[in-house]
């Protein structure tokens, strides 16, 4: 819900804003908590973030701990020869550490740009002049949360089922330790989701009103309705479609190119990410595939608990990247109704006035070209899971074979 924090105007707020307004108070304040956040918000003048010094400082306090605990704890494994690779458990926590230490620099170098870029998204000016269905805000902060606290559970449970076991004597509060990288790590990531999720609403939105234009101008073109409308009536109803047409793609333009500067800041973060669960996937496919080998050709007996933790790694990776896939996809197939339903407009006997508003439109959208590709490096839409599950499958083969080769050499 990251670039959505967003200008917290004086204006009274309608209900389907509400439950946004409030999630992205909570999001600015676990932000700054965590210090993943440098601005404070303020209320003199214009009302906008503010770079803070202070916050600032926190934040390098913020980051300074958590080197100091969990990037030491990475070094002591690694003089101490514990340093396991192989165990998904383990890989997937020090990937976790890596990439939110990374977070936590690059967040306190750009926070005041992500300040001034929050400042100028006009988001709940946007929620109060379209008609978004509750619904569909529902099921779009159920689906963020499932992501958000969902997975996150998932992976605390299986953490202290694997302490039980492994270390009965030692509390389950312990295993929160291990937790809290993976959320900070994923912390940006969610942001993104949850921004993505509400600009499909909108882009929507958007569009179920052009296609509501569209179907009056088409409706207004036909012959037996053009005999019963008189000249000034069809020039003044086609200068009001032609202005809502106007105010139509200005909301399309905010979203597009906010939620593609909101990408070029969380770039690095999900590139990142998407590697973190790239490698924590394959190793975890690897140790499904060697403990059954282990199991069948090295007579040891099969170790189903540890098979299981496992599979919860990596089954919760894999549905990490489906979803961002899928919000991803999601609103790139919105975004691309949007062109087609303009051009279900017939401008045959259309006024000119309309017509311009229409080029302007399509032209707009031929400008932009809208695309999710963090850092230019992959183009985020359905073909992204396809991509992962084929270099899982590779790396996977390649270990595999590896592996049968040194046991039968």
């Amino acid at each position: 819900m990251g670039f959505l924090g967003i200008r917290l105007s004086r204006q009274p707020i309608h209900g389907k804003g509400k439950l946004v307004h409030a999630l992205l108070i909570m999001l600015i304040i676990m932000l700054t908590f965590f210090g993943l956040f440098a601005n404070r918000f303020t209320l003199r003048g214009r009302q906008r973030f503010v770079f803070s010094k202070k916050i600032l400082a926190y934040a390098m306090m913020v980051t300074a701990i958590f080197m100091s605990i969990y990037v030491r704890q990475i070094y002591k494994d690694y003089m101490n020869s514990e340093l396991n690779l192989r165990d998904a458990v383990k890989l997937y926590s020090y990937m976790n550490i890596t990439v939110a230490t990374i977070n936590f620099f690059t967040q306190m170098i750009m926070s005041k740009t992500a300040g001034e870029m929050m400042s100028t998204v006009p988001l709940f000016k946007t929620l109060n002049e379209l008609h978004i269905e509750s619904g569909a805000i529902r099921k779009s902060v159920m689906l963020a949360l499932i992501k958000v606290l969902g997975f996150p559970l998932v992976l605390e449970f299986a953490l202290v089922m694997q302490q039980r076991r492994n270390e009965p004597d030692a509390y389950w509060t312990w295993t929160l330790y291990k937790l809290f990288p993976m959320i900070i790590s994923n912390f940006l990531n969610n942001c993104y989701f949850g921004a993505m999720i509400i600009a499909k609403n909108i882009v929507e939105a958007v569009n179920d009103r052009l296609k509501m234009v569209v179907d009056q101008v088409n409706c207004m073109q036909l012959p037996i309705n053009r005999e019963h409308y008189s000249k000034y009536y069809c020039i003044q109803r086609y200068c009001t479609l032609a202005d809502e047409l106007d105010d139509l793609a200005i909301k399309y333009k905010i979203i597009c190119v906010k939620s593609t500067k909101y990408m070029a800041l969380m770039s690095l973060s999900i590139i990142l990410s998407l590697i973190c669960h790239l490698l924590g996937i394959t190793v975890g496919a690897f140790n499904q595939y060697y403990g059954i080998a282990e199991s069948v050709i090295g007579g040891k007996q099969f170790d189903g608990f540890g098979a299981l933790i496992n599979l919860v790694f990596l089954t919760i990776s894999l549905l990490e990247i489906a979803l961002l896939t899928y919000v991803s996809n999601d609103i790139l197939l919105v975004i691309r109704t949007t062109g087609t339903s303009l051009q279900e407009i017939n401008l045959q006997n259309a006024d000119w006035r309309f017509r311009q508003s229409v080029h302007a439109f399509a032209l707009q959208i031929n400008t932009i070209k809208y695309k999710i590709k963090p850092m230019g490096l992959l183009e985020m839409d359905i073909s992204l899971m396809t991509s992962v599950l084929s270099a899982v499958a590779s790396f996977t083969l390649i270990l595999v074979q590896s592996d049968l080769s040194q046991r039968f050499k």
